[in-house]
């Protein structure tokens, strides 16, 4: 890769995997939009099943090689090498196949912002298996293992709020975190107002206490 500041250039094969997470955007240090590509899990995943509305986020699929099959809203279709997906905030979306899939995204009208995941992503990607398999103290213990080591990282913070939440621990210091994640990355205020992990404790005084 190219070390002049002011273009780089990078092979797929050059940026260290995080599982089937290819980490584009941090390898290169891209900071002005969101872009990650994925490879298929054992089961043939490329996507995982979920929507945008918490972060307002669109999204764009592109299949770089390989094939895929995308469901968007229960709708299900082929995508081969060369296909594009533009999917909405709202609109439920999946894929699974045997190629590799570039996701761009970013908000409507908004600077774009993200968290770096860096020495996280362990103890992040850990707790996303666990979340994904509704083991959720599981999911909570992974990230507090992350905690003792990044205590400043904000990702951590939202995701322990959003656990704790869905393991039934629902005391000050689940507010405290989510307090802590929005001081560290401010649009975790509005995700927390329309993330469904949150929903069990998004009428009770303390949750916007801890969004100001």
């Amino acid at each position: 890769m190219n070390d002049n500041p002011t273009w780089q250039v990078a092979r797929l094969d050059d940026i260290e995997r995080r599982g089937r997470s290819i980490p584009v955007r941090e390898h290169l240090g891209i900071h002005a939009f969101g872009i990650n590509a994925f490879t298929p899990g054992e089961d043939g995943l490329l996507i995982n099943e979920h929507d945008e509305s918490g972060s307002r986020q669109e999204e764009l699929y592109i299949v770089l090689d390989g094939k895929a099959s995308f469901e968007v809203d229960g709708e299900t279709f082929d995508a081969p090498a060369g296909t594009f997906v533009f999917v909405r905030p709202e609109a439920r979306r999946k894929a699974t196949g045997d190629g590799t899939i570039l996701a761009l995204g970013g908000v409507t009208g908004e600077a774009y912002q993200a968290i770096d995941w860096g020495e996280a992503w362990s103890f992040h990607s850990e707790s996303l298996l666990a979340y994904g398999e509704q083991r959720y103290a599981d999911a909570l213990e992974a990230v507090r293992g992350g905690l003792e080591r990044m205590p400043d990282n904000g990702g951590l913070h939202f995701n322990y709020a959003c656990f704790a939440t869905l393991a039934g621990e629902t005391g000050d210091e689940t507010f405290g975190h989510l307090k802590r994640s929005v001081e560290l990355f401010p649009p975790f205020r509005e995700q927390a107002r329309a993330d469904d992990d949150l929903a069990a404790v998004r009428d009770d005084p303390r949750f916007e206490e801890a969004l100001r």
